[in-house]
């Protein structure tokens, strides 16, 4: 198994017990099994998806969330696992915030699945 492979896979296997998005419905089985072409953009997508999802007032300076800050490319490098599990297992966005769309999920998870390149 290659190595991003087998992060893929091990971030997956402890997202698969999450509870549901925002608890009440069950969340999609929607991880791309290989990266899409053309590759999801941090730059043009996934930024934006971040900002509009996990910013405001939560994973940014001064939020609830501040200590897991994903306001640029190096801070969501960083937790890319994290943001793969809370996603995959719709654990986040939390409960009582609007859920990812699924095309939101798609380019998110794309990117993430083509190893988050900063593009």
């Amino acid at each position: 198994m290659r190595p991003r492979s087998a992060w893929v896979c091990s971030v997956l296997l402890s997202a698969l017990a999450g509870p549901g998005c925002g608890g009440t419905t069950a969340c999609p089985n929607d991880l791309p099994a290989q990266c899409p072409a053309p590759v999801p953009s941090y730059a043009a997508s996934v930024s934006g998806i971040l900002d509009r999802r996990c910013g405001s007032g939560c994973h940014e300076p001064g939020g609830v969330a501040a200590d897991r800050p994903l306001t640029d490319y190096a801070d969501v490098y960083r937790q890319r696992s994290a943001v793969l599990n809370q996603a995959y297992a719709c654990a986040m966005p939390p409960a009582g915030a609007p859920a990812l769309r699924s095309d939101e999920r798609a380019q998110l998870f794309g990117w993430l699945v083509c190893g988050a390149p900063d593009n």
